[in-house]
């Protein structure tokens, strides 16, 4: 036969498990967010640097891009 001390610390342990998958899903979150915002700043970053590069190419005359097109061909 159970006694209410088992029954009281098998409710105990279901809190305490129930408890910790919720901590356990904060962390996961937390995880996810912290991908998603590094990436994201990756991105733009990358974005940035791409719109420098085309500001700077359509500054250019055409004789100087093809100039610099010709500088990147292998040799």
């Amino acid at each position: 036969m159970i006694s209410w001390i088992e029954i009281i610390l098998l409710v105990l342990k279901i809190i305490d498990w129930s408890l910790g998958r919720v901590d356990q899903s904060k962390w996961i979150k937390a995880g996810y967010d912290k991908a998603i915002a590094e990436t994201s700043a990756a991105i733009l970053k990358k974005t940035a640097a791409g719109r420098a590069m085309m500001e700077k190419v359509n500054a250019m005359s055409d004789a100087e891009v093809d100039d610099t097109l010709r500088g990147l061909e292998p040799k």
